[in-house]
């Protein structure tokens, strides 16, 4: 069982919380004031995944994509141009990172998926698993112009100071 204290402030907001959480907080307090008798309330609380992290993956990602150039034999399918797509890499490369489920298409085919990465579906140690699992993949694949690792950290790090 876990506790929540709320602590309100002279100003009449609760502490830690941003204007966006007040918001939500004063709609929540609104409906559950509203609730009939005998009506059921079911609160999930979640622990917000680090957004920097989670930016500096997706400057990792950026940074891949950009040095990706696929050995492509047709560059049209159907007489219109085939080019590259960053979701499609993003999956592939979580799935290569190991990081899938496995499905199957209405053919009965068995199909890989790429694990969702949200912050409601992910918590941060895996997450960092990620991340790292991923790194491995660009750098076995993609970022053979670099020594390694830590020339791709140094690389997401200015990245991250200028974004």
């Amino acid at each position: 069982m876990s506790e929540i204290h709320l602590v309100k402030l002279p100003d009449g907001k609760l502490k830690g919380m941003s204007d966006r959480d007040q918001v939500a907080y004063n709609r929540f307090r609104s409906r559950l004031a509203n609730a009939e008798p005998g009506e059921v309330i079911e609160i999930e609380a979640k622990l917000p995944r680090n957004s920097k992290y989670h930016r500096k993956f997706f400057a990792l990602l950026n940074l891949g994509f950009d040095h990706w150039e696929p050995g492509r034999k047709h560059k049209q399918y159907r007489g219109m141009p085939v080019a590259k797509n960053f979701d499609h890499f993003r999956k592939e490369v979580t799935i290569l990172a190991g990081f899938y489920e496995q499905t199957f298409d209405l053919d009965g085919n068995m199909k890989l998926e790429a694990q969702s990465i949200s912050f409601a579906k992910m918590e941060n140690d895996e997450f960092e698993m990620v991340y790292s699992a991923v790194m491995n993949v660009l750098l076995d694949k993609v970022f053979s112009n670099y020594k390694g690792r830590a020339d791709v950290d140094s690389i997401i790090e200015q990245i991250m100071r200028f974004a």
